[in-house]
């Protein structure tokens, strides 16, 4: 839960879309979750190729998803 809470401030905080801001929470979380952290990184890295995130978004949110890695 703590997750959700630093991601959708870090998605205000980064000025991302309003409109973008649910379902880039929702999918990284979940492909974090029920496939690999590899999977959620992609999924973010697909959306700078579609102008939704740019270089310095992207960074920030690798950060918080490498921080929340539980390594097995």
């Amino acid at each position: 839960m703590e997750y959700k809470y630093e991601v959708r401030r870090l998605l205000v905080d980064l000025d991302i879309d309003e409109e973008h801001r649910s379902s880039i929470l929702g999918t990284v979380w979940a492909k974090g979750e029920r496939q690999t952290v590899t999977d959620a990184k992609e999924y973010l890295s697909s959306k700078l190729s579609e102008g939704i995130l740019d270089d310095s978004q992207i960074e920030a949110l690798y950060e918080v998803v490498d921080s929340y890695t539980i390594r097995r």
